[in-house]
């Protein structure tokens, strides 16, 4: 841990030198006025795609990426549903821009744009993904789409998909609120205290504080991502660092940086921008009408009781319900 907290400590108490010559309005409290509406929408993906070589690609090359997927879904592998065909996918957006730059990714370290992972966590990461073929046992060990859970809280990934995002100040305190999947997050201005929460939560415990024109926000204490996992807690020691500072009227500067040694073998940073936006958020219906879940696990007890009478020598099977 030695290597890791200074590099978190320096990321957070950097100057911010993003908001440039600008300064925001002023809430009734005197602090920078972040309070609004944002999308996050742009088609800089989390992750760099392996057609972007680089994180400041030429401008010939982002308009050629522009144009290859500029107004179009994203591609689905396996899209079994027809999630293409039947979603609402708001991509006629260019790349983002940061400082003038056209960006490949929010990743910007490690340098190819994509998480350094331990190789204890990419075990665990294809543990993960072949129990999911065959463990229906409860919901807990479902992936996160099926359950209706969005990445948990800290950092944002919000993309071209639902993406809203709403800030609200009040006194000691900033609600930081996700349209994707209704995510609501309360970030507490008592500075960072780094005390341990009572309750460890899917979106872990928010401190905050003001660094000049830019927001800091210090989260830890998350649940683990999947209850009773057999390869253990990855979220066990991670740290997040976010940083939010309005750098016009109508944009927002997003930076974070992630400590987590148990998977990652280097810290991940990121940056992006928000743009602000008259557009309403809307609820997340995720599951209404649509009873996925329900369907997948009494489609776990028919195979449990079909191995039941297989078993036993019966061999009959049972019908589906």
């Amino acid at each position: 841990m030695t290597y890791w907290l200074p590099v978190c400590l320096a990321f957070a108490l950097a100057g911010s030198a993003v908001g440039g010559e600008y300064r925001a309005p002023r809430t009734a409290a005197g602090d920078p006025q972040l309070e609004g509406a944002w999308t996050t929408n742009t088609l800089t993906p989390f992750e760099r795609p392996d057609e972007l070589k680089t994180l400041v690609p030429t401008e010939a090359e982002a308009a050629a990426y522009e144009r290859k997927y500029r107004g179009k879904p994203p591609p689905i592998p396996n899209d079994a549903i027809g999630a293409v065909d039947s979603e609402w996918w708001e991509t006629d957006v260019p790349l983002a821009r940061i400082r003038g730059q056209p960006r490949s990714s929010w990743i910007v370290a490690p340098a190819d744009g994509k998480p350094a992972y331990t190789a204890a966590a990419k075990a665990a990461n294809m543990a993960r993904r072949e129990r999911s073929k065959t463990n229906f046992d409860h919901p807990e060990v479902r992936p996160d789409g099926e359950r209706c859970l969005a990445p948990a809280g800290a950092p944002l990934e919000v993309g071209a998909y639902n993406n809203g995002l709403l800030l609200l100040q009040a006194p000691g305190a900033v609600v930081i609120h996700v349209e994707w999947m209704n995510e609501l997050r309360i970030v507490r201005l008592e500075g960072d205290r780094g005390a341990k929460a009572a309750v460890r939560s899917r979106t872990g415990s928010s401190s905050g504080w003001w660094d000049g024109e830019t927001l800091v926000v210090r989260t830890t204490d998350f649940a683990p991502a999947v209850v009773g996992a057999p390869d253990g807690d990855p979220k066990a020691d991670m740290l997040v660092i976010e940083r939010f500072t309005r750098t016009s009227p109508t944009e927002l500067h997003y930076s974070f940086l992630i400590s987590n040694p148990s998977r990652y073998i280097q810290p991940l940073q990121g940056e992006t921008v928000f743009s602000a936006t008259t557009e309403r958020l809307f609820e997340f219906a995720c599951h209404e009408g649509n009873y996925a879940l329900a369907n997948v696990l009494a489609g776990g007890r028919v195979q449990d009781a079909t191995a039941a009478q297989t078993a036993s020598g019966d061999g009959a099977g049972v019908p589906a319900p």
